[in-house]
């Protein structure tokens, strides 16, 4: 699965969708972060809770690529351990 350049709550619902079909599918999730601009804290609560439910199943999120507003904006939430995002 690839991110949007935006994750914010405006996109929230849409993606929340999609994210639950894949969690579904599968206890593992390959998330390509490469093309994400823009995160806000709706955005990032929505990753945590994707991993958790992921995480309930012995899966994870695979983090493919990067992104310096998610690694960003992970650490300034406190969330970089919950997200597993290495810094």
């Amino acid at each position: 699965m690839v991110l949007p350049e935006h994750l914010t709550i405006i996109e929230i619902s849409q993606w929340k969708e999609k994210f639950l079909e894949q969690v579904m599918m599968s206890s593992v999730l390959d998330l390509d972060i490469t093309p994400l601009k823009k995160i806000d804290s709706a955005g990032i609560q929505l990753l945590f809770v994707v991993r958790r439910a992921l995480q309930k199943n012995k899966g994870d999120i695979n983090w493919l690529g990067s992104s310096d507003v998610l690694t960003k904006n992970a650490k300034w939430l406190g969330m970089s351990d919950a997200l597993g995002i290495t810094l």
